[in-house]
């Protein structure tokens, strides 16, 4: 390990010795030996060589919980100890605790989201800033306590304040652009990004090549690291599918499913519309709808539209799922179809990775992962013109699925696996922890 290079565990002095973050910092920092391959903590009783802390908020949620769940679970299977400080307790940072990981809590109110008009945005990041400067400290001192070695954010809102803690204890920052970007008129956002990322230096991996190109052409530029489905969970031998008669679907019908959080700009209320304007040769076709909250707004807008067009019996919300591989036998085809620019779409790899056709809104990371014509098909206009369109054309090509799905699969073994995402991303960190 680093060479046969083996040294003594370090230990922090204890609270109140007088020393400040940096130095404490500078006591650990003298145990990572840098080879070749990257820098390790070198270490005759610890197997963990390198520690990353991912700063999260706490709360998060559908596709972000699973993905950091994901990634963190899989460096952790490669030698790599990923530990979190989380803003607060709540409802995911006691689940990775109980999944066995070390959480440390700051007990602080997260910053605001980045919305609103520009002047909203501008007061907005002075709070973010104001914020980031009164919990540095605490941070600060949390990522020496947890003896952490690089530190991830996803965040936009946190990241000034996990890059401002990370310079002070002499480690590298990561950030996950795991959203696009808004933007500000003049470009301000992209200023105010690349001013952050250049004076903490910054290394921010972005999940697509249109999340990249958001960031515009500054100095900094990122390195794209797709997300990855898990190829043994979401795996068609192995998943327990549950029979469609338990979903309310015909045997013989044809399912159509999407997964994703019930909300309007994830575009559920579309597909139905254009699934009720379908011709009378496809009367047989049902939408399965996997995600929350069942009970809200929206969800309730749904029922009431699907009744409103005739369609009440051939809808069925399900709600938030913890195993969706399971639901995915009982779908013919599977829709992304959000309205704007999704960033990456993990559940579109994922179910390309249990072998299903996927139907998209072709911007952002849908247009990269999903081949139109051999893994799905593409929609430009996120009308209900658009995906009535779309779904005729996938609809007629019902011969096709099977090849497409297994090439759907395929596809998402070599490029959009979990392993390979981790393997990637342990590089990028050991290429960072020795430059």
């Amino acid at each position: 390990m680093g060479g046969g290079v083996a040294r003594t565990r370090p230990t922090l002095p204890p609270c109140g010795s007088g020393l400040s973050v940096s130095q404490q910092w500078s006591n650990i920092k003298q145990e990572v030996v840098f080879t070749a391959n990257g820098a390790f903590l070198a270490t005759q009783s610890e197997n963990h060589n390198i520690r990353i802390a991912w700063i999260i908020a706490g709360d998060e949620d559908g596709g972000v919980a699973q993905a950091v769940r994901g990634l963190t679970t899989a460096v952790q299977e490669m030698g790599i100890a990923p530990v979190f400080v989380s803003l607060r307790s709540a409802q995911f940072s006691e689940y990775l605790r109980g999944l066995g990981f070390d959480v440390r809590v700051l007990n602080v109110v997260p910053p605001p989201a980045l919305r609103g008009g520009l002047a909203s945005k501008l007061l907005l990041q002075l709070q973010t800033r104001h914020f980031s400067t009164a919990a540095r400290r605490s941070l600060a001192s949390a990522l020496a306590e947890l003896r952490a070695t690089a530190v991830h954010v996803l965040w936009p809102n946190l990241m000034p304040l996990a890059a401002m803690a990370a310079s002070d204890v002499g480690i590298p920052c990561i950030w996950e652009v795991s959203g696009v970007l808004g933007n500000y008129p003049f470009g301000m956002n992209r200023r105010l990004i690349q001013h952050t990322l250049r004076r903490w230096n910054v290394l921010p991996l972005a999940n697509s090549i249109h999340t990249a190109s958001k960031l515009g052409t500054g100095p900094v530029r990122p390195e794209v690291l797709y997300l990855g489905a898990d190829e043994g969970r979401f795996k068609p031998a192995v998943a327990a599918v549950i029979p469609r008669e338990q979903l309310g679907c015909p045997p013989d019908a044809v399912v159509l499913g999407v997964v994703a959080r019930l909300e309007r700009e994830k575009g559920q209320a579309v597909v139905l519309e254009a699934m009720a304007q379908l011709p009378e040769a496809y009367h047989n076709t049902h939408l399965l709808l996997l995600g929350g909250p069942m009970e809200g707004e929206f969800g309730d807008e749904l029922r009431a539209l699907a009744q409103r067009l005739g369609l009440a019996d051939r809808l069925h919300l399900i709600g938030n799922v913890p195993d969706p591989e399971r639901y995915y036998g009982a779908i013919d085809v599977a829709i992304n179809a959000y309205l704007g620019a999704e960033s990456f779409g993990l559940s579109v790899v994922e179910a390309m990775m249990m072998g299903k056709p996927v139907l998209v809104h072709a911007l952002g990371g849908p247009a990269e992962t999903v081949v139109d014509g051999v893994t799905g098909w593409h929609i430009h206009e996120p009308t209900v013109a658009g995906f009535r369109a779309g779904l005729i054309r996938a609809l007629g090509e019902r011969e096709k699925w099977l090849a497409m799905g297994a090439a759907g699969r395929q596809r998402a073994l070599e490029h959009f696996s979990l392993s390979r995402q981790a393997k990637q991303y342990v590089e990028i960190v050991r290429k960072r922890l020795g430059s």
